[in-house]
């Protein structure tokens, strides 16, 4: 089965209505695809301000992982504080999570590169 929007919106849905109803305010992704390939696109990961600093974030960004590595397709996102997040404390997140923030960018773009290709690049 090929990765498709339906793919993400299952998710999204599930963790939002169903495992993590009362925590995960709100959780959007979308499929995308560049030059080079199928990718993930997470607009956002929004928890419940009642529910943070529980470890709720990585859980559902932990799920958003898995599926890029079951699919093995790239994850991108732009860290930023326009929600007003601390943004040195979101690089920091991101990148413990295995992201990498690409330097020549001023916009705070950050991919995950699934397990199969960090494999390659070894």
């Amino acid at each position: 089965m090929k990765l498709n929007q339906n793919v993400l919106d299952e998710l999204s849905s599930y963790l939002k209505k169903v495992k993590y109803k009362n925590i995960v305010q709100e959780l959007k992704l979308e499929h995308c695809t560049d030059e080079h390939g199928d990718y993930i696109y997470l607009v956002c990961i929004k928890i419940k301000k009642s529910q943070k600093e529980k470890g709720y974030g990585t859980i559902a960004l932990s799920e958003v992982i898995k599926l890029a590595d079951k699919y093995n397709v790239r994850i991108i996102l732009f860290a930023t504080s326009i929600f007003g997040a601390d943004l040195k404390r979101l690089y920091t997140f991101y990148i413990r999570h295995g992201f990498v923030l690409i330097k020549n960018d001023n916009d705070g773009k950050m991919i995950y590169y699934p397990q199969k290709i960090k494999e390659k690049l070894k």
